[in-house]
C-alpha cells in the first residue's frame, strides 16, 4: 500500500471536509463523520466539478455546485439517484458512486492510499 500524507486531523474537525491535492494532482475530498475520516475521490460524477467546499448533511457528502449526494462511507450516489433512479435513464452515469480510498491516522496526521482498488 501507498498512503500518502493528506493533512492534519485538526484540520478536518468532526462534521466538516477538507478538499486537497494528493500527489500526482489527483483530487480528494476529506469528510470527518462522526470523529472516522473518510476519503473519496474529489470530483463529483454528475459533472466532473471539484467537491471543494462540499459540506456534510450527516453521512452525506452535498456537492456545492447541484447538490448531488454521496454516502462518504460507501462514496454511493443518494440524491438524486434515490429521487429519480428509473425516471431519468440519462441520470444514471451522473449518479456513479465516488471512489472511496482506504484511510489511516497516525499521530495526528491524515494518511490516504490511493492506490488501493
Amino acid at each position: 500500500m501507498a498512503f500518502q500524507k493528506l493533512a492534519r486531523l485538526d484540520e478536518v474537525p468532526p462534521g466538516y471536509t477538507k478538499y486537497v491535492y494528493a500527489a500526482g494532482g489527483a483530487p480528494v475530498i476529506l469528510a470527518n463523520y462522526q470523529g472516522q475520516v473518510h476519503a473519496l475521490h474529489g470530483l463529483c460524477a454528475h459533472q466532473q466539478k471539484p467537491l471543494e467546499g462540499a459540506i456534510l448533511w450527516d453521512n452525506l457528502l452535498d456537492c456545492p455546485w447541484h447538490h448531488f449526494q454521496y454516502d462518504v462511507c460507501t462514496g454511493e450516489n443518494h440524491f438524486p439517484n434515490n429521487v429519480y433512479p428509473e425516471d431519468l435513464p440519462f441520470l444514471k452515469k451522473q449518479v456513479q458512486p465516488l471512489r472511496v480510498y482506504p484511510v489511516k491516522v497516525e499521530d495526528g496526521d491524515i494518511w490516504v492510499d490511493l492506490q488501493t482498488r
